[in-house]
């Protein structure tokens, strides 16, 4: 009785040395590994790795879903950056999505008065 109680002993007290050794560096090598791998996803999504960023000037929809410059009508993928500006003519700056033709707003202000 006494060998089967230090048999179970000893397995017990081995359960976290195993656990512990089984998240090793190589696990944690392959989760930043695998970050990285979806930041530069996303990233390739909202097309930054393809196109700089750019700057115009022009007039938020209502909904903050389009954006028109110079007659030509923008669709933006981030209308939430566009909120306060409804109706409004803005200076933004933008990354534009060659693969699905939107723009990403990086950052938008009042455009200057003439």
């Amino acid at each position: 009785m006494q060998k089967l109680t230090t048999a179970l002993l000893g397995i017990a007290l081995s359960l976290p040395a195993i656990a512990v050794a089984q998240n090793s560096p190589q696990q944690q090598d392959k989760k930043n590994t695998q970050q990285e791998q979806n930041q530069a996803a996303m990233t390739d999504e909202m097309g930054g790795n393809t196109m700089p960023r750019h700057t115009m000037s022009g007039t938020v929809s209502n909904n903050g879903k389009n954006f028109t410059s110079d007659n030509k009508v923008y669709l933006v993928n981030n209308p939430k950056e566009l909120k306060n500006y409804n109706n409004q003519s803005v200076s933004v700056e933008f990354l534009f999505n060659t693969d699905n033709n939107t723009i990403h707003i990086l950052s938008a202000s009042p455009a200057p008065t003439q």
